[in-house]
């Protein structure tokens, strides 16, 4: 009986998701950064995560859409990873007016990961948003 109690149990138990957000590490929040001039985006993932990459999203509104991640998208680009780390250095272009580091004001970033490992039909596993500003 105890037996059957305990299969019971482990059967009732919710399974433990592996998703696990990118927490941001650089710029910080609030950061101001040189308008034109190169820099590089970091975050970290969990070495346990499921997760099959790690994006960058840079965007001029702080407005999320339906899934979670920013709005508006100035920038988005796959972040390069090794043992939790992943980075993205900005690429410079110089020639177009409208790229987001030829431009001064307050932008807002974000990391997501995409991890369908929990059964969940939205596989984007965001991390917070934290803006900086392009001087």
């Amino acid at each position: 009986m105890l037996v059957v109690a305990a299969a019971a149990t482990l059967i009732a138990a919710p399974a433990a998701s592996a998703q696990s957000a990118p927490t941001l590490g650089a710029p910080a929040n609030g950061k101001s950064l040189k308008r034109g001039a190169a820099f590089t985006f970091k975050a970290k993932l969990d070495t346990a995560s499921e997760a099959s990459g790690v994006f960058l999203v840079v965007s001029k509104s702080k407005k999320l859409d339906d899934t979670g991640i920013l709005d508006g998208k100035a920038y988005m680009r796959e972040m390069k990873g090794s043992g939790g780390s992943y980075s993205k250095k900005t690429d410079r272009y110089p020639a177009l007016s409208d790229y987001f580091l030829n431009h001064r004001g307050k932008y807002y970033w974000q990391a997501y990961a995409i991890d369908c490992s929990g059964g969940t039909d939205d596989c984007n596993v965001e991390s917070e948003v934290r803006s900086f500003r392009i001087k």
